[in-house]
């Protein structure tokens, strides 16, 4: 990856999370005293096989760049950046990602919470929980 991507929506396969922050890693050139990154992983459950995620794309992209531009202007950011991808995933698989970077570690220390909260709430995005025994249900958080 060459350049860092915006904020949005992205199909399973598309974007390598990993590679977004090895992109931000490598460009720091002494803006930032502090990078920091949060993955949000599926989770093994008891009796949950998958989890499928779908989103109205247009909307939960706009979601996710207004979060970071308000966030970023609240906390003096230089960079924020909100990953999130659709597909089906199997526990242990990355879904989202959230990269932000600050002069101040304390600003970016209290951004990442609010980012985070945030982006469980605001975007259009679905869930839909695939069962053991063939069922699924669908939720939103």
């Amino acid at each position: 990856m060459s350049s860092l991507p915006e904020s949005g929506i992205y199909k399973k396969g598309s974007i390598d999370l990993y590679d977004a922050l090895s992109t931000v890693l490598a460009s720091q050139r002494g803006d930032s005293g502090i990078v920091l990154s949060y993955f949000g992983i599926t989770k093994r459950s008891t009796n949950v096989r998958k989890l499928v995620i779908e989103a109205y794309k247009e909307y939960a992209d706009m979601a996710l760049r207004k979060i970071c531009d308000e966030i970023s202007r609240k906390y003096s950011l230089n960079l924020c950046r909100i990953f999130h991808l659709e597909g089906e995933f199997e526990p242990g698989e990355p879904i989202v990602s959230i990269i932000i970077s600050s002069k101040s570690r304390a600003e970016a220390l209290r951004a990442m919470p609010e980012i985070v909260e945030r982006y469980k709430k605001e975007p259009t995005i679905w869930k839909k929980e695939i069962y053991d025994d063939g069922t699924s249900k669908w939720i939103r958080e």
